[in-house]
């Protein structure tokens, strides 16, 4: 790694992400990114982004079949890269799933194409029955195909009908007091390092998912406004005085503890780098606080009481999970677009 930095250092090789990217993918070459980024000596990019870009490059030249290399290569414009989207940096691991469930979908579809090939069809003329047969014998790597194919049929090259199967969603096994009383405990446990004790909080009380908490950065918080506020989704969201108070010790703590300005709201010990799910899952885990359950049980609660429409806009997922969410809480929202409308103006005030 010392010898690629001396050669960027010297013009030998390009300055730039895109040769640390080129590089084989270890622990030195995404922490090399990532302080390239934090130093300012290139411009902050999507690392992931560059990465898949460059694997899609090197996996596309091993197709034979220009059409399907063509193919290939509009789904992932249009459809996979634009979920490297965001200006995140490197990302917490090595390599995030993001990327790994983007490379898995790029490899099951060349194996599909590939077999359909084999038998003398292309995507416009493969019948229905070979891709039945090819799902069923292939189990969930052929169920993993659905995504391709609906954006083939959409894009008229092919006719082929694909479904997803309904995912079962992980709505918790706690109750609401069991729920509020590990709330209450991270409002209070100073043993729990505040960067735990925060994201939990966001976790149970929001019914985030670990990951996008420790992808919050600073630039989401309005630190100067009363009360806090932060931004998970489209809109701001304000804090309580008591979760504000440990959110502002977060950001001191991270501000005392380095040189340079944090950009992380959950700033990992890597420069550039966010704690891992990890780093805050375990701790709490070994205090008796499960996450993944406590988050279920307040996304049971929230999509009973928020519309769909909102709570997607405040926590920043998809309408259709959110929807989801609201036919798993058994509370059916299709008529509140009319009953909002048919509010009358003087009964605005009583919905506050």
């Amino acid at each position: 790694m010392s010898r690629i930095v001396h050669e960027m250092a010297t013009g030998a090789r390009p300055l730039s992400l895109t040769t640390v990217a080129a590089l084989p993918q270890t622990n030195a070459t995404g922490y090399l990114a990532a302080l390239l980024m934090e130093s300012g000596t290139v411009p902050e990019e999507n690392f992931d982004r560059i990465r898949m870009e460059i694997w899609e490059r090197d996996h596309f030249s091993t197709i034979e079949n220009r059409e399907n290399r063509n193919l290939l290569r509009q789904y992932a414009t249009w459809v996979i890269n634009p979920l490297f989207s965001d200006s995140a940096i490197a990302g917490p691991v090595l390599e995030n799933k993001r990327l790994a469930r983007s490379k898995r979908q790029i490899l099951l579809v060349t194996d599909w194409l590939r077999a359909i090939e084999a038998l003398g069809f292309d995507l416009s003329t493969v019948p229905q029955r070979v891709f039945d047969e090819y799902v069923a014998t292939h189990g969930r790597m052929g169920t993993e195909l659905t995504p391709f194919m609906r954006w083939a049929k959409n894009q008229r090259q092919t006719r082929i009908r694909s479904h997803y199967f309904k995912a079962e969603f992980n709505a918790g096994s706690v109750s609401e007091e069991q729920r509020w009383a590990w709330i209450k405990m991270l409002l209070h446990e100073s043993e729990l390092k505040i960067a735990a004790r925060v994201a939990g909080l966001f976790c149970l009380a929001y019914g985030l998912s670990l990951t996008r908490v420790i992808g919050l950065r600073m630039a989401d918080l309005s630190m100067d406004s009363d009360p806090i506020r932060v931004t998970f989704g489209k809109d701001p969201v304000e804090l309580p005085a008591a979760v504000g108070q440990l959110v502002k010790d977060l950001a001191n703590h991270n501000s005392s503890n380095g040189f340079e300005e944090p950009s992380w709201l959950f700033k990992g010990k890597q420069p550039g780098r966010s704690l891992t799910t990890a780093a805050i899952s375990g701790p709490l885990r070994k205090a008796g606080i499960h996450l993944q359950h406590g988050k279920g049980a307040a996304m049971m609660i929230l999509s009973r009481d928020v519309p769909p429409s909102i709570l997607a806009d405040l926590l920043g997922i998809s309408i259709t999970a959110a929807i989801r969410w609201a036919g798993v809480s058994g509370h059916d929202w299709v008529d509140y677009p009319r009953l909002r409308m048919n509010v009358p103006a003087n009964d605005h005030d009583e919905l506050r």
